[in-house]
């Protein structure tokens, strides 16, 4: 009897200990983590470039894709809009996204429709683009003017 009393204290020791490391270890391992993720929340903001910088340099591509033209036609519950783009920039600009607004005659909008074209548009290449809205279950409310204008743009 005493040598199956000294076995299972032997197992239930070797047994605890076995839980003990691991226990200590993730216990370690989370204040670790934790000090380090309360250290970054008190470190002043980084010298690298601040959003706001990334976002004018997006803008640039933007504002270099010229709406040529556009014209809005009522086809049923449909509205579509067709016109030209022109790349103005001196290097390919690609993922262009179009934006549609809709406006009563108060001048409020009333609708809005994106589009992407994702044809890589070469320095002073023309693209035609159409621009569909609404269906049969999603009716176009009534507008009396619609703009159109780049709101995206990248050159790769």
């Amino acid at each position: 009897m005493q040598d199956s009393n000294k076995s299972v204290f032997r197992q239930g020791f070797v047994f605890g200990f076995g839980l003990i490391i691991p226990l200590a270890f993730g216990f370690f391992g989370y204040t670790v983590i934790d000090h380090k993720i309360s250290q970054v929340a008190h470190e002043e903001p980084s010298t690298y470039e601040s959003y706001e910088s990334y976002k004018s340099k997006e803008d640039d591509y933007t504002k270099k894709i010229e709406i040529l033209n556009f014209k809005d036609t009522r086809e049923g519950d449909s509205v579509i809009i067709v016109g030209a783009i022109k790349n103005t920039a001196t290097k390919k600009i690609s993922s262009i996204q179009l934006e549609a607004e809709f406006f009563n005659s108060k001048g409020e909008f009333v609708y809005e429709k994106n589009e992407y074209i994702s044809k890589n548009l070469e320095p002073n290449e023309i693209e035609n683009f159409a621009i569909t809205c609404g269906c049969a279950n999603n009716k176009i409310p009534d507008y009396s003017k619609v703009t159109v204008r780049v709101v995206g743009a990248n050159d790769y």
